[in-house]
């Protein structure tokens, strides 16, 4: 190996070290794990005026091939505002996207067992538990 390639597989590996392993996807840019979604929606809202709005902890166990698969750990858990189910699924899809290689990814929340699972075509490429952690009654619509 040349003085050129040895310092250019040198750098590579330093990249990868700085980064992680999934640096060459250019996808995974996760959010900010202090970042939180102080309210539902406005199209969430429309749909439920004058409902009750939860604060849901969504705890991720895995999601896609970057996040708590093969060792590496899962997504950050997100803090978010939600009206309905739909709601909830919408903003957890959004949270997600970065870690799901499918464009078709979609989310289905179960909020009697307080579980949920993504689904990338026909399989599931995620599961995460949630928390609700806080209620605020809704009043007259």
């Amino acid at each position: 190996m040349s003085n050129t390639e040895q310092q250019y597989a040198e750098m590579l590996r330093d990249i990868a070290l700085a980064v992680g392993p999934d640096w060459q996807a250019g996808r995974h840019e996760p959010r900010d794990a202090e970042a939180e979604i102080t309210t539902p929606s406005l199209d969430e809202m429309a749909t439920a005026p004058g409902e009750t709005q939860t604060k849901y902890r969504v705890t991720y166990q895995r999601v896609g091939r970057h996040g708590g698969r093969n060792g590496s750990p899962a997504p950050a858990p997100l803090t978010v505002w939600a009206v309905t189910a739909g709601g909830l699924a919408e903003h957890i899809a959004k949270d997600v996207r970065p870690y799901i290689l499918s464009s078709g990814a979609e989310v289905a929340v179960d909020l009697e067992t307080m579980t949920g699972s993504v689904f990338a075509g026909f399989r599931t490429a995620g599961t995460f538990t949630l928390e609700a952690v806080q209620v605020a009654e809704g009043g007259d619509a």
